[in-house]
C-alpha cells in the first residue's frame, strides 16, 4: 500500500462510476489491486455461553449450503486457529465441525473463504465467519457475524432460492440485524482495507445506495444501534421493542406499494423493492430508503466507526474522518447535507421496481394470482388466486414460519420441465 501517491486519479474514478451505473457488480484496478461493488448478504447476531457450540454448527451449516447453492466457486479457505490462507481443500484445514468442539466460549472462532487468489482484490464470491468470544463467559463481547459477497448476475437467476435460504439463516441464527445491497467487497487480506475504504468514500458521494460493510469494524458497536438500510432488512424483534413498536405500526408507517414486508418469528424482513439500487447521487434522494430510515431512526447509531481507517499525516488518499462519517450515516435524513445540499434537492428518480410481493407467511391471502412454492416441501409450485389463503404445509421437513414464494418463473411449464396442473 503507497501512502505517498493516489490510488486512483479523477477521470479513473468517474471511469469505474461509469461502470457501476452499467453494471453494479463491476471492477477496477490493475494487476496488484482490483476492488469491485457487488451484492452483499450480512447477518449480526448474539448467543448464549450454552449454545456458543450449537451456533458455531450453524455457521458452518450455513457455509456448507451457501457454497452448494454458489456452485462451489472457492479456492482459498483460512484456518480456523493460524488464520492463514491455503489453497480450497488443502489437507491442512481441518473439518471445521470437528475443530468447533475443541473451541470454549471465551475463544472466538473464524473462518474465511474466497474464489480470488490474490488476496489483495475484491472477491467475486466469498464468505467470511466469525463466532464471538466473551468477556465473561457470560456477555458477547460484540456480535457474531457472517459477510457473504457473491455474482449479481447470480442472485439475478436465482432469487428464489437466495430467500429461501435467507430464511433459513434466519431460522439458525436468530439474528439481531440483517442487511443486504450493494458494497464494496472486502479483499481477504486485512491490509488491503486502506484501499478499500478510499474508494469508499470516493463511490459514497456518488451513490446513496452504496452501503458500507466491514464487520470486523461494527461488530461490537452495532450492539448499540442499527445503520441505515439501503435495500433489505430485519426489523428484529430485539430491536423493535426497543423502539416500542408494534408489528402493525411499522407496515402501517411502510405502507407503500413498492415496500414489501415478510412477518417471521423473529422480526419483519422488509425489502425496499423487489432488487438493490444503486441510486446514482445525480437522481436526487431515493425515497423508499427516507420511509425506512424514518422508523429507525430512533435505534440508529451515528457514531459508528464502520467506515474504515481514517487518513493519516502525509496519505494524500482520502478517507472518511467522524464528522463525515455520522454526515454519511444519516445520509438518508432530509436535513441532512451529503454530499451536498445541490445534489439532495434535484427531482427524484423513479426506479423501475417492481411491486410484486416476493414472500408470504402460510394463512395471509395471496396479494396477486400467480405461481408461488414453498421452501418447506418439495414440488410444491402451484398457482394461487388473489385472495385465496396460502396453506401451512405439515412435514418433517417443515421447520418454523412457512413462507410462500413468488416463483419468478411465471410460465405454466414446472421447473423439473413437467406441465403443472
Amino acid at each position: 500500500m503507497s501512502t505517498v501517491h493516489n490510488l486512483f486519479t479523477e477521470n479513473e474514478l468517474e471511469a469505474f462510476t461509469a461502470l457501476l451505473k452499467e453494471w453494479p457488480n463491476s471492477a477496477f484496478g490493475n494487476d496488484d489491486l482490483e476492488i469491485s461493488v457487488s451484492p452483499f448478504l450480512s447477518f449480526y447476531f448474539p448467543y448464549s455461553p450454552s449454545e456458543h457450540l450449537e451456533k458455531t454448527l450453524s455457521m458452518i451449516d450455513i457455509h456448507q449450503t451457501f457454497e452448494r447453492l454458489t456452485g462451489a466457486p472457492y479456492i482459498i479457505a483460512t484456518h480456523p486457529v493460524s488464520e492463514r490462507p491455503y489453497p480450497y481443500g488443502s489437507t491442512k484445514i481441518p473439518d471445521l465441525k470437528i475443530l468447533a468442539s475443541t473451541f470454549k466460549v471465551d475463544e472466538s472462532f473464524a473462518f474465511n473463504f474466497t474464489d480470488e487468489s490474490n488476496h489483495n482484490n475484491s472477491p467475486t464470491t466469498a464468505g467470511y465467519f466469525w463466532r464471538s468470544s466473551t468477556w465473561d463467559g457470560i456477555n458477547n463481547n460484540a456480535y457474531s457475524s457472517i459477510l457473504l459477497h457473491y455474482r449479481w448476475q447470480w442472485w439475478l437467476e436465482n432469487r428464489n432460492a437466495w430467500r429461501n435460504f435467507l430464511f433459513m439463516a434466519i431460522e439458525k441464527l436468530k439474528p439481531h440485524q440483517v442487511y443486504s445491497g450493494f458494497a464494496v467487497a472486502n479483499p481477504l487480506d486485512f491490509g488491503s482495507r486502506p484501499e478499500a475504504s478510499t474508494w469508499e468514500r470516493s463511490l459514497t458521494v456518488k451513490f446513496y445506495g452504496l452501503d458500507i460493510e466491514f464487520p470486523f469494524g461494527m461488530r461490537d458497536e452495532l450492539m448499540d444501534g442499527v445503520r441505515p438500510p439501503t435495500w433489505v432488512f430485519l426489523l428484529s424483534n430485539y430491536w423493535r421493542e426497543k423502539l416500542g413498536l408494534e408489528r402493525d405500526a411499522v407496515r402501517e408507517a411502510l405502507d407503500h406499494p413498492q415496500i414489501s414486508i415478510t412477518e417471521l418469528k423473529s422480526g419483519q424482513w422488509i425489502e425496499l423493492g423487489e432488487q438493490p439500487e444503486l441510486y446514482p447521487v445525480e437522481a436526487g434522494l431515493p425515497e423508499l430508503p427516507i420511509l425506512l430510515n424514518k422508523i429507525i431512526r430512533p435505534i440508529r447509531h451515528d457514531d459508528l466507526g464502520l467506515v474504515g481507517f481514517g487518513q493519516w499525516s502525509g496519505d494524500p488518499n482520502e478517507r472518511f474522518s467522524d464528522a463525515d462519517a455520522k454526515r454519511w450515516i444519516s445520509r438518508f435524513d432530509e436535513e441532512n447535507d451529503w454530499p451536498c445540499k445541490r445534489a439532495r434537492f434535484l427531482s427524484t428518480q423513479t426506479f423501475s421496481i417492481n411491486s410484486i410481493p416476493t414472500a408470504m407467511p402460510a394463512g395471509s391471502p395471496c396479494p396477486m394470482s400467480g405461481w408461488w412454492t414453498t421452501p418447506a416441501k418439495l414440488e410444491s409450485r402451484r398457482f394461487f388466486n388473489k385472495g385465496e389463503v396460502f396453506p401451512v404445509i405439515r412435514s418433517e421437513s417443515a421447520k418454523g414460519e412457512i413462507i410462500w414464494l413468488w416463483d419468478s418463473n411465471q410460465g405454466s411449464v414446472s421447473l423439473d420441465g413437467g406441465t403443472d396442473a
